[in-house]
């Protein structure tokens, strides 16, 4: 009975020992699988990130461009303006000058 006793006591100890065992084996599972899905999440927002600044920039870009041919549009209109009234200006001058020398 005394052997009985203690050869159950060994059973219940292996099985304890396999049971701990593999609980440490699925931790270690599952901790390379928290971490490899933790770094596939971390490329997943750099990405998402990356593309969000380049979706900015692109976006800043484009607007400094519409800015730019806006003003540029601008100073052209501004400067055939100016070409106009110096031309007109011009022409008055010449008369002036011609109308003091007659």
């Amino acid at each position: 009975m005394v052997e009985e006793t203690i050869q159950a006591i060994r059973e219940t100890e292996k099985q304890a020992h396999e049971i701990v065992e593999n609980a440490r084996r699925e931790s270690e599972c599952i901790l390379n699988e928290a971490q490899e899905r933790a770094a596939q999440i971390r490329d997943e927002i750099i990405q998402s990130a990356q593309a969000e600044a380049s979706a900015q920039a692109e976006k800043a870009h484009l607007a400094g461009e519409k800015a730019e041919n806006s003003a540029k549009a601008g100073y052209e209109e501004e400067t055939a303006k100016l070409k106009t009234s110096a031309g007109e200006k011009e022409k008055e001058a010449v008369e002036m000058v011609i109308s003091l020398l007659a």
